[in-house]
């Protein structure tokens, strides 16, 4: 071999080497200062919003103050709706974002199967009291002791109830925490007048799982058989519902009853509550009474409030969990990321001491109605109840909902719950 192939060879070989180098250092630079994030766009509560993005682009430009040299990448424009399939198709591919969002109709399955980081040590390392956080909310992204996700925003459900229909029909205006015995006898009074207006009622948004929920309905710990639809607090639930639908106090009505005023309660989201009491739709709405806050009803010591969560979560294959932990705790904790997320997004910041503040409370009265307060609102997240923890659960609820219902309306509950229970308990999954 000649002096100058020689040289060639020696020359390609450390060109080799440097490059194989060069990018070994990049992929370790990558993984200390860059993070994949999967996000959707639009709303997670289904109702208008065009500023999904500024939250999380706020929560960026907060953290870059202390980590200038992170590159932060996500995902434009993937539909809520489109989602779920993009997230479940990446991580079966091994293409996971770092962080991702989660709805909590995910969680249960994904934390399962093994897609998230155990949390748990994170928050331990960094003494994070859970007090932080409104139970429902962390407990919402708990499985078995074990955190596998932080809480991003809330969605609670609230009564919201027409005060001028009642004093009009010179009823009782009811108190902000009432209970399913006091509702009960509304409709009954409601129901005397009914000839007069045969539209006047609650709606048929109050179903059956929020009665059960206010007299405190639990999954029965029973491994073989947790769904006990004839316990008392269900027998007392079911009551309930049949009565109110019996009265016809229920009728399958749309919102456009509501509006016109002849509805006297029915149960609404915050999302939805704060988007059609602002501008530009309340303007568009034939709305011209009063409207007033009220918990859902329930009995005492009972967690009868609907909650929904998204969260973030981390991927258990994220290249650099410890950076991608900086950011979650950004988005989760930091609270002036929380009151812009409250601010932009509709929904309920997951810290106490964000909806307590006096900033919330300016948020809130820029709804036309102005009847609901931080101390109100503070009350309903502490109301929460949290779905249970199965794999399938959703598929389940989705099994005893549309038989429940069906059962109602033919009025065959009595002869179909040993069967609609059996049907469920058969189907959940550990």
């Amino acid at each position: 071999m000649t002096k100058t192939k020689k040289n060639i060879l020696y020359l390609s070989v450390l060109f080799l080497l440097i490059t194989i180098t060069a990018l070994v250092r990049y992929k370790s630079w990558q993984e200390d200062h860059v993070l994949t994030v999967g996000i959707y766009t639009g709303s997670s509560w289904d109702v208008p919003n065009n500023h999904q993005y500024q939250a999380f682009d706020y929560a960026i430009k907060q953290f870059k103050k202390k980590h200038p040299h992170v590159q932060i990448k996500y995902e434009n424009e993937i539909q809520k709706s489109d989602y779920r399939n993009w997230l479940s198709e990446k991580i079966v591919q091994g293409k996971a974002p770092d962080l991702m969002i989660v709805p909590d109709n995910l969680f249960n399955l994904l934390a399962h199967n093994g897609a998230f980081k155990d949390l748990s040590g994170f928050m331990a390392e960094d003494k994070i009291s859970p007090d932080r956080f409104y139970s429902v909310a962390l407990n919402s992204s708990n499985l078995n002791d074990h955190q596998y996700a932080l809480p991003f925003q809330a969605n609670p459900q609230f009564m919201v109830m027409n005060k001028d229909l009642l004093l009009r029909n010179k009823l009782a205006i009811l108190p902000f925490n009432w209970s399913p015995a006091e509702l009960k006898k509304l409709c009954h009074q409601l129901a005397l007048i009914k000839s007069k207006d045969p539209d006047l009622g609650i709606t048929s948004e109050y179903k059956w799982n929020n009665a059960l929920l206010a007299y405190n309905y639990k999954l029965s710990k029973s491994k073989d058989n947790p769904i006990q639809l004839t316990n008392n607090a269900a027998i007392k639930g079911f009551n309930l519902i049949e009565y109110l639908q019996n009265v016809g106090h229920t009728r399958k009505v749309d919102s456009q009853l509501f509006d016109r005023g002849k509805v006297a309660f029915t149960p609404i989201s915050l999302a939805k509550y704060r988007t059609y009491t602002s501008y530009p739709y309340y303007v568009t709405n034939e709305k011209s009474f009063t409207w007033s806050c009220l918990q859902m009803p329930h009995i005492k010591k009972a967690k009868a409030t609907q909650v929904d969560i998204s969260m973030f979560a981390i991927s258990s294959k994220a290249r650099n969990p410890k950076l991608a932990w900086k950011f979650l705790k950004t988005l989760c904790i930091n609270k002036k990321v929380q009151q812009k997320a409250m601010e932009v997004n509709k929904g309920c910041s997951v810290l106490p001491q964000v909806v307590l503040n006096k900033k919330t409370q300016k948020i809130l009265n820029q709804n036309s109605q102005g009847s609901l307060s931080t101390t109100k609102l503070n009350a309903i997240m502490n109301n929460g109840w949290n779905q249970p923890k199965f794999r399938n659960w959703g598929e389940v609820y989705s099994i005893l909902d549309h038989s429940i219902i069906n059962a109602l309306d033919t009025n065959t509950l009595d002869k179909q719950i040993f069967y609609i229970q059996q049907q469920a308990n058969s189907k959940l999954k550990n």
